[in-house]
């Protein structure tokens, strides 16, 4: 017996299903914060999502500074083109108060040694266990 589905598009259908869920989780998790959630213990974005794209310089910074104000917060993945220089400055600018984060992956965004450098301030303050910065622009030392 033969089947007129596709299993290819049902593949990519699922896929897609997929990211508008995790998408969906994103946003969710963004309001959370804003408003103190006990419950957003992470963030999790990618460059894919349209709220990462349209974020300006100030959202970042708000961002930021709306995490550094949640108690909570102990892992952030922004990767896959979600941050990039510019972005990381305004980001950390905000975060630099954070004492909560724990985990922080921010692999395949494109980063080089200078937005890595925006950094500096929030590592100085905060207490990471981990720091991912995979498949990023950083030239080895």
């Amino acid at each position: 017996m033969y089947s007129d589905r596709d299993p290819l598009s049902e593949e990519s259908s699922s896929d897609e299903e997929e990211e508008d869920f995790e998408e969906l989780m994103f946003n969710t998790n963004l309001q959370m914060i804003g408003e103190n959630d006990p419950l957003a213990t992470r963030l999790q974005g990618r460059g894919s999502y349209e709220r990462v794209q349209n974020m300006t310089d100030e959202g970042w910074e708000q961002l930021g500074r709306d995490m550094s104000n949640i108690s909570h917060l102990e892992a952030v993945c922004l990767s896959e083109g979600a941050l990039n220089d510019q972005k990381m400055r305004y980001f950390f600018r905000g975060l630099t108060g954070s004492k909560t984060i724990k985990y922080m992956d921010l692999c395949k965004n494109g980063l080089s040694a200078a937005g890595i450098r925006s950094m500096v301030p929030f590592l100085q303050t905060n207490s990471l266990l981990r720091l991912y910065l995979d498949d990023n622009n950083i030239p080895d030392i």
